[in-house]
């Protein structure tokens, strides 16, 4: 008879963030023994703006196979398994029946085959990453042909307590990965939890995201066919939709992401992913104090403004640091910015972080500089007005939001999802058409002006700053309609 194994405290673990980026498995749990590798690619923008062309190539060994998606547990078994041992060697050492206790597996049988068959495909495997390793000590990506395990070794101790322990060994590439810092903290309860394999290659690779920043947009063929491994046979955006949906609408049910749009049609079609409001980064609570409340178990704590209002500023600030990281803010900034402040100041900086969070989704298009508005909007916070309470003011005056018949004005809003496709593509059009000396003088005009705030912006958003400030120069000089020129033009 099984044994229903007890349950534990919430397992926080570590992802590798190559291994986060694309899939290493198949979606199912077996694979058509004719398909002996899997390629996916996509391009990124490196350090100096070059397009950088990028090959994930996945080769099982042909007596295994490759990789299922149940092995994608297995592996965050096996990175939890290093974790509890300190990361301290390559080898580690552990038992079979700890191991499924960790994956949350029955202790019956059929499960310890599976566990030795994981690990043959594990071990066979091999990837060739061209341009799509990235090394985070030489801080590039680099292309590496390597593999996940080097070795394994099971020995059977059901039945004897004496004899000597299990053992695998990490490749010294992945090894060497985890020991620069390319990993990040993983709730592997939560993707345990998840109820397919889509969910779970769709989680991982957001919480990569969202470790950055709270606004992830993205093709959606490329998200589903590279990111995901989505059959290619899916060839329209209704038939991928109908694969990712479900992992969304699960994902969104258990409060991981706020909302989700798409954007576009047919091969243009765009998904924008929004990291759940006030999500906090920080993990000790729920790690090192297993008796807190429910709502800090999980790695990304939602915090709302009653909680922070009973809890110490010192509480406060690591949970509002994190949030502002999290939004482009460089940690030593975030630490100046939440300086010497009362309790007061720090529920008002949450309200703006949550105000920030929404003008994003809404108006980010026209914020010139969003790291540079957050930091000053945190910055002189008592001086900053919210929506809210500009309302507050004008609840006593109601001809100041009303036109002039005493009506409530149409919501024009209705067609600004239309409008920013159609200025998008338009600026994208006069990207392409337009002179390379005059973009790129434009793009060096928009570098000097933001050298003041590049020091609040990390690298990444603040070439994203700085695409956003070409497109606003390059719309201005070809005189891109506004909204409210676009409409009356729609209109005629």
């Amino acid at each position: 008879m099984a044994q229903i194994l007890e349950i534990e405290p919430r397992q926080i673990s570590r992802d590798e963030m190559n291994l986060a980026e694309f899939p290493l498995t198949v979606l199912s749990t077996r694979v058509n023994a004719s398909i002996k590798t899997l390629e996916f690619s996509d391009s990124v923008r490196g350090k100096n703006g070059e397009l950088i062309n990028r090959r994930w190539i996945i080769t099982g060994a042909d007596k295994f196979g490759l990789p299922t998606s149940s092995d994608d547990e297995i592996l965050l078994g096996l990175l939890k398994l290093t974790v509890d041992s300190g990361f301290e060697e390559r080898k580690v050492f552990f038992t079979r029946y700890e191991l499924l206790k960790i994956l949350r597996w029955t202790t019956e049988g059929r499960n310890y085959s599976r566990l030795q068959k994981a690990l043959d495909r594990l071990s066979g495997v091999r990837i060739k990453a061209s341009n799509a390793f990235y090394d985070n000590e030489a801080k590039s990506h680099s292309t590496k042909n390597f593999g996940i395990l080097d070795e394994y070794e099971i020995n059977d101790g059901r039945h004897d307590g004496l004899t000597k322990p299990s053992f695998f060994t990490w490749s010294e590439v992945i090894f060497k990965s985890f020991q620069v810092g390319n990993i990040k903290k993983i709730d592997l309860d939560f993707f345990l939890k998840l109820s397919s394999a889509v969910s779970r290659r769709l989680y991982r690779y957001l919480d990569k995201h969202f470790w950055y920043k709270s606004k992830i947009q993205i093709n959606l063929f490329t998200l589903a066919h590279e990111k995901i491994g989505i059959s290619r046979n899916y060839k329209y955006a209704s038939s991928l939709r109908q694969q990712i949906d479900p992992a969304i609408q699960e994902l969104i049910e258990a409060g991981y992401i706020a909302t989700c749009q798409y954007l576009g049609r047919g091969k243009q079609t765009e998904v924008c992913f929004y990291a759940r409001p006030r999500m906090g980064r920080s993990v000790s609570q729920s790690v090192d104090n297993p008796l807190k409340s429910s709502a800090s178990t999980s790695e990304y704590s939602a915090i709302a403004p009653k909680d922070l209002s009973s809890s110490p500023p010192v509480e406060q600030c690591e949970s509002l640091g994190q949030r502002l990281i999290s939004r482009g803010i460089k940690p030593a900034q975030a630490e100046k910015l939440l300086e010497n402040r009362s309790s007061s100041q720090l529920r008002k900086i949450s309200e703006i972080l949550n105000y920030y969070d929404t003008l994003m989704v809404e108006r980010g298009h026209k914020v010139r500089s969003p790291v540079g508005f957050l930091f000053k909007a945190i910055q002189n916070c008592d001086q900053f007005v919210l929506p809210e309470e500009k309302e507050k003011k004008l609840k006593n005056k109601p001809d100041l939001i009303a036109n002039k018949g005493g009506q409530v004005e149409p919501k024009r809003q209705d067609f600004r999802e239309q409008y920013l496709i159609a200025r998008k593509k338009e600026i994208n059009r006069i990207r392409e058409s337009a002179e390379k000396n005059l973009v790129s003088g434009i793009s060096a005009e928009v570098r000097a002006a933001l050298t003041r705030v590049q020091s609040m912006i990390s690298s990444s958003n603040f070439e994203d700053v700085v695409r956003h400030g070409v497109d606003e120069k390059l719309a201005k000089l070809f005189k891109v309609p506004d909204y409210d020129e676009w409409l009356t033009l729609r209109q005629k």
